[in-house]
């Protein structure tokens, strides 16, 4: 078990990383929305009126803003951190599960963090200014559990994905990745075409549980994928 918390302390070593890199893109994030809300309001003359909360709460700006730095902060936590971590004596094995907990602990932190955003946006009004950057439909309309949940899930999604991709760098090298995002980018088409026609039923279908579940079996068998590419992985 320590040397499985002493991986989770080498990945935590970029505490920069860890803690001012999301507040700093959620902060970006605040400033746009602040600045499109304004822009709209004036443009409409007010923000008043069930339309614009509507349209507001389409805002899915923290949604597409974070996964980018949460897949590469996965890839680059296996990949540059993988041999340092073995030439210090850990295994593959307990490297794997001290990776895991600390995507855990991240996941959690910014699911916290999140959750504390959102209270403010709610005690404040939306920001004093009607501006709904927490407060939205794919976040759970205000809802704290459901932003907790989703926030949790999709920041470990992403982390595990992006370890996913650092694995088979590391096991198979530079082309590795090219392959296997292809392949999975095959199927999917394929699946697209031949569920065409039913598709706008699937996706009516869909709920958030169907969502969360769908993203614990993604995150399980990258993890499974993960563990095999890496048992026959070099230390470069």
């Amino acid at each position: 078990m320590n040397r499985i918390i002493n991986v989770t302390r080498l990945h935590m070593n970029k505490i920069g990383s860890f803690v001012t890199v999301p507040i700093v893109i959620l902060a970006l994030v605040m400033v746009i929305s602040i600045v499109i809300a304004l822009a709209i309001q004036r443009a409409t003359g007010g923000a008043g009126g069930a339309e614009y909360v509507d349209g507001a709460r389409q805002n899915g700006g923290v949604v597409w803003s974070l996964p980018g730095f949460l897949v590469y902060y996965g890839v680059q936590a296996v990949a540059t951190t993988y041999p340092f971590a073995l030439t210090l004596g850990t295994t593959r094995r307990n490297f794997i599960l001290g990776t895991m907990l600390s995507n855990v602990l991240q996941a959690a932190y910014i699911a916290l963090l999140l959750v504390l955003l959102l209270g403010i946006e709610l005690a404040t009004d939306h920001w004093f200014m009607s501006v709904y950057v927490l407060d939205v439909y794919l976040l759970g309309a205000g809802d704290p559990w459901v932003l907790a949940v989703t926030g949790f899930l999709g920041v470990l999604f992403c982390l595990t994905i992006g370890g996913f991709f650092g694995a088979i760098w590391v096991r198979f090298g530079a082309k590795g990745p090219a392959i296997v995002g292809s392949a999975i980018g095959l199927v999917l088409a394929i699946l697209l075409l031949v569920f065409a026609p039913q598709l706008p039923e699937i996706v009516m279908g869909i709920t958030r549980a169907d969502i969360a579940l769908g993203a614990i079996v993604t995150i399980v068998l990258a993890l499974v994928v993960t563990w095999f590419a890496m048992r026959r992985a070099a230390v470069r």
